[in-house]
């Protein structure tokens, strides 16, 4: 047994121990006197017992007192020993209790280190491998962290960029201020904020990028200091799709000009700075003449390259400031943002009309092409962006009107002439509909006999108001409107309707004459349609003559050689209007199967005084007779004309000289008076040898 057994076994007796020596002496002297009576009959003398009985009993009590003491002082020793021992106890209990705690703590330390070194492997591996840059500056802007996606961007290893300055290595001059400004607002702000920041940068390829930077403060209270962590993201592809959406919703693709809804911001723009300044903006319309027969016969490719060619030459003759707009098609619009009135407008103006006329090379050629402009200027001529491009529009038709190629500016009377336009245009649609249209015809006399051989159908416009309207006034209106189509249906459908009666008032056939427009040619379905009308009013296609303007045949001459054969093989008979107006004049004789030519009437106003015209029509006349072609000319005024092309060897003969057009209702009259001896074709005086010519 060991020495501590040793004590706690000798610690346990002497309590006992003591208490039995206690109990012995108090024993004995309880049972001394006891034995002493008992005890066998001695004679004992009384002072011996008496002296020992005095002396030993004091002894005894000391003795006694002395055990009791030390009894005492063993009870209050193995109470303190108890004492101790429950205080041992506790302190074991709480030293215990300290001790699991101290082990949890190790325990949730070693958890958290662990868990720590693992969110930091975690975190140094999603630093590393993040797809965007990720970099640690701190407050001097050096460069204390630097990932992968860093390095592939910037072309700089960590070793490399760990503590470069950021701004000043890595960030465009441009950038460097607002970037820098950022920073130093994110740190300032003294508790955690993010900012976000766009900048350019330029990687290691060259190549330009556009990065998005988030900024976040991280702040260190152990070291007292403060560090930025940004994180970019790339959004060149965002920038450049976004850039590409508001170009294309703010430009046209083609030419690079503004479209609609950019020139229109800027013109309100330019009128408020001209209001608020007192200075005068311009807004100019201008499209390109017969743009339509340029992509018609050379292709959309070379129509594409006009228009950029146009559009670069209208860049190069107005300055930086002003805006150039193609609103749709061939239709461009230049607004000039401060300008000196009309005179400044007009002389940007003669330098765009000049730099068009230049000749321009396409796909096919080279092409030589004029413009119409039309002008107007704000404040004076309106001063909101709606009536200024709806002047300068108007303006632009008047420049056509007066012959293509010039410059007109805006004025009121236009206005009016709009309105009176836009009256006439839903009076037309009114009129249709109450049938006030009809069919004047105007005879056609044969030169040898003077006889009627054929009617040209005119329309005419009984207006409620206006009276009787020829189609000078109103056929432009309803081109513009979409109306011309129906009026031409009716126009051929009326006109075979009546040539049936036509042919019972004469009792000789008379051919009935109609005009077709550019249009109707261009319909797809012409010829069915023209058979299927003359089956409906059973007329014989004999007596039907088509006649077609020279000038909308020369440049779809394929075309117009398949619609004309089919025509001519449903038998209708054809007129070439307007001869000698076109430059292909052989050719359209050559390869087309024309019945008979009708001579322009220009060249019949100057004939008789202009030796020129005069030879050239003579010439007209002469060919189209070896092509065994009948002449006819129409227009016919004066006796001068009329002996002009008699003389000339004119076949037929058409014009108030010989009798206005009439009704439908008046052809019997005529006819009547006819047969009985009226004389429309009138002798010529000293040539009365022509009607037999």
């Amino acid at each position: 047994m060991d020495k501590s057994g040793n004590a706690r076994t000798r610690d346990r007796w002497l309590p006992i121990l003591a208490d039995s020596l206690v109990s012995l002496v108090i024993l004995a002297l309880a049972l001394s006197p006891l034995m002493l009576l008992t005890a066998p009959k001695v004679p004992i003398e009384e002072g011996t017992l008496l002296q020992f009985l005095w002396s030993a009993g004091p002894a005894m009590l000391v003795l006694a007192g002395t055990f009791v003491y030390v009894r005492a002082l063993l009870r209050e020793r193995r109470r303190i020993e108890f004492r101790l021992e429950e205080v041992v106890e506790d302190r074991t209990r709480e030293l215990q209790a300290i001790n699991q705690e101290l082990r949890d703590e190790i325990f949730v330390r070693q958890q958290a280190e662990r868990s720590f070194r693992r969110s930091s492997r975690h975190f140094r591996a999603l630093f590393d491998t993040a797809a965007t840059p990720i970099m640690l500056i701190d407050a001097t802007f050096r460069i204390r962290q630097w990932n992968a996606s860093s390095e592939a961007l910037f072309g700089y290893s960590r070793d490399e960029a760990v503590g470069r300055n950021l701004v000043e290595t890595f960030i465009p001059e441009e950038y460097r201020d607002e970037m820098s400004w950022k920073i130093l607002k994110t740190l300032g702000s003294g508790h955690n904020t993010q900012e976000t920041l766009e900048t350019g940068i330029q990687g290691y390829d060259g190549t330009d990028h556009i990065v998005l930077w988030n900024l976040n403060l991280l702040q260190d209270e152990e070291e007292d200091r403060q560090q930025l962590i940004l994180i970019g993201q790339n959004i060149s592809e965002i920038r450049k799709t976004q850039d590409q959406l508001h170009y294309l919703a703010h430009f046209d693709v083609l030419t690079g000009t503004a479209n609609r809804r950019l020139f229109e911001d800027r013109c309100r723009r330019a009128l408020a700075s001209a209001s608020r300044h007192g200075h005068n903006c311009a807004l100019i319309s201008l499209d390109v003449d017969h743009f339509k027969r340029i992509n018609d016969t050379l292709g959309h490719d070379a129509g594409d390259t006009l228009l950029k060619s146009l559009a670069q030459r209208l860049k190069d003759n107005v300055r930086e400031e002003d805006t150039i707009a193609r609103l749709g098609g061939d239709e461009f619009a230049v607004l000039l943002h401060h300008v000196a009135g009309a005179e400044g407008s007009e002389k940007v103006a003669r330098g765009i009309l000049e730099a068009i006329t230049e000749p321009v090379s396409v796909p096919g050629g080279e092409l030589v092409i004029t413009s119409s402009i039309g002008i107007t200027v704000a404040p004076d001529d309106g001063c909101s962006y709606e009536q200024l491009l709806k002047n300068a529009d108007m303006a632009m038709y008047r420049a056509k009107k007066a012959g293509r190629n010039n410059i007109q500016f805006f004025s009121e009377d236009m206005n009016h002439d709009m309105q009176r336009q836009m009256s006439l245009e839903q009076e037309l649609r009114a009129g249709i509909r109450a049938g006030e249209l009809a069919l004047h015809y105007q005879p056609v006399l044969d030169v040898r006999t003077g006889r009627v051989v054929g009617l040209e159908s005119l329309l005419r416009w009984h207006h409620p108001g206006r009276g009787l309207l020829t189609p000078g006034d109103f056929l432009e209106v309803a081109e513009q409107s979409g109306q011309l189509q129906a009026i031409g249906e009716w126009i051929c459908n009326n006109a075979c309707l009546q040539a049936r009666a036509i042919q019972a008032m004469s009792g000789t056939p008379v051919r009935i004459s109609i005009n077709l427009s550019s249009r109707q040619y261009n319909h797809p379905h012409l010829a069915a349609e023209l058979q299927r009308t003359i089956a409906d009013t059973n007329l014989d296609p004999a007596l039907l003559m088509v006649e077609i303007d020279e000038r909308i045949l020369s440049d779809r001459l394929d075309e117009t050689s398949a619609v004309l054969h089919k025509l001519k093989e449903v038998g209708i008979g054809l007129t070439l209007d307007r001869f000698g107006s076109g430059l292909s004049s052989l050719t359209l004789l050559r390869e087309l199967p024309f019945d008979q030519v009708k001579i322009d009437p220009a060249l019949l106003r100057r004939a008789p005084e202009d030796e020129n015209t005069a030879a050239i029509t003579h010439t007209l006349i002469s060919l189209a007779r070896q092509l065994s072609l009948t002449v006819a000319a129409a227009g016919v005024e004066t006796e001068d004309q009329d002996r002009f092309l008699r003389q000339s060897g004119c076949h037929l003969l058409q014009g108030h000289r010989f009798s206005p057009p009439v009704s439908s209702d008046e052809l019997a009259d005529l006819f009547e008076d006819v047969r009985e001896g009226r004389e429309l074709l009138p002798d010529l005086p000293g040539n009365g040898a022509l009607r037999n010519r």
